[in-house]
C-alpha cells in the first residue's frame, strides 16, 4: 500500500464518540433509539443531542419574539416538545443534553445540524418486528442513511443493555473501506466482541473470483486483532437477505456495514443494499461511510 494512503488512513480511522444524536418524534421507536443513545453516551462519557422536527413556520428560526407570537399553534407545539424534552431528561440526569427543534426540510435540517456540531453518531429508531406505523419507518430512516454522512445506528427493538458481543461487518472489503473498517475497529474496542467479516457472493461477474475474496478477507482478519474474527463468503441472491439470514444463525448482536458515498453499481453494498439491510434487519445496524478512493 502507498505512504500516501496509510497516512490518509491513519488520519481519518479514528471515530472518536463526544457527540451523539438522536433524533426523536418521542413515538415508541424514538424511545427505543433514546435508550441505546443514552446507554452509548454513558459508555462513552458522550454528549447528546435530541433533535426533533415540527411543522414551524419555514422561517421560524429567524422569527423574533413578537413574531412568533404571532403563531400560536406553532408556540403550542414548542410547549409541548419542550415537555416531552424534560421528561427525558429527568430520566436520564447524569447525561448531558442539548435539545433542538427545527421546522423545514428536516433531513437538510438533520444534515446541516451534524455538520454544525460536528456529531460523531446519529442513533435513530425504527419500526421491528410489529410493523408498527412510527414516524421513523422505512423510508424516513432510510433517507438519512442515504443523505446524511455520518455514523449512523439503526435500533428497531428496545436494547436492555449494551453488550456487543458478536458482531458482523459486512463490506465488499475494497482498499478504500479501510477507512470505514478502522473506524469500525475504534468504535467496537470497547465491547471487546467476537467479529465476523462476511461478504455476499451473488454474482461472479460482479464480485470477482472466490479465491481472491479470500486473500481479501484475511487481509482484514489481520486488521481485526487482537480481537478474534471469522471470515465468511456466503452465497445468496440478495445482500441484505444474505447478512440477515447469517446474522441470525450466530446470534449476532450488531450488523455494521460501510456506505460508500458514491454508492458506485459495481459494490456490494451500495445504496439500495445498504437501505434495504436497515429497512429489514431487526437487530441494530451501525452504517460508516468512507469516501472515493485516494
Amino acid at each position: 500500500m502507498p505512504n500516501q494512503l496509510y497516512d490518509y488512513l491513519n488520519r481519518k480511522a479514528t471515530l472518536t464518540m463526544k457527540s451523539i444524536l438522536i433524533p426523536t418524534d418521542f413515538s415508541l421507536c424514538a424511545q427505543n433509539a433514546e435508550n441505546a443513545g443514552m446507554q452509548l453516551a454513558k459508555q462513552f462519557g458522550a454528549k447528546v443531542y435530541l433533535f426533533h422536527h415540527a411543522d414551524l413556520p419555514e422561517n421560524w428560526e429567524n422569527l423574533s419574539v413578537s413574531e412568533r407570537e404571532n403563531h400560536p399553534d406553532a408556540l403550542k407545539k414548542i410547549y409541548k416538545v419542550e415537555a416531552s424534552f424534560e421528561r427525558i431528561r429527568q430520566l436520564f440526569p447524569d447525561i448531558t443534553i442539548e435539545t433542538h427543534v427545527t421546522g423545514g426540510g428536516w433531513i437538510d435540517r438533520l444534515g446541516q445540524f451534524v455538520a454544525q456540531k460536528s456529531i460523531d453518531l446519529i442513533v435513530i429508531g425504527s419500526h421491528g418486528t410489529s410493523g408498527k406505523n412510527e414516524f421513523f419507518i422505512g423510508s424516513n430512516t432510510q433517507k438519512v442513511v442515504r443523505s446524511v454522512h455520518c455514523p449512523i445506528m439503526v435500533i428497531k427493538e428496545p436494547l436492555k443493555t449494551i453488550a456487543f458481543n458478536k458482531v458482523i461487518y459486512a463490506s465488499s472489503f475494497n482498499t478504500a473501506e479501510k477507512v470505514a473498517f478502522l473506524k469500525f475497529k475504534d468504535f467496537i474496542k470497547h465491547f471487546l466482541p467476537e467479529i465476523h467479516l462476511v461478504t455476499i457472493h451473488n454474482s461472479a461477474f460482479l464480485d470477482g473470483p472466490r479465491i481472491l475474496q479470500k486473500e481479501v478477507l484475511e487481509d482484514y482478519k489481520e486488521l481485526c486483532k487482537p480481537f478474534t474474527a471469522h471470515t465468511h463468503i456466503i452465497d445468496d441472491f440478495t445482500i441484505d437477505g444474505g447478512i440477515r439470514l447469517f446474522a441470525e444463525s450466530i446470534g449476532a448482536d450488531l450488523v455494521v456495514v460501510s456506505n460508500h458515498y458514491k454508492r458506485p453499481l459495481k459494490r456490494m453494498l451500495v445504496g439500495s443494499n445498504v437501505e434495504a439491510l436497515v429497512n429489514h434487519a431487526n437487530m441494530p445496524v451501525l452504517t460508516i461511510d468512507f469516501p472515493e478512493e485516494v
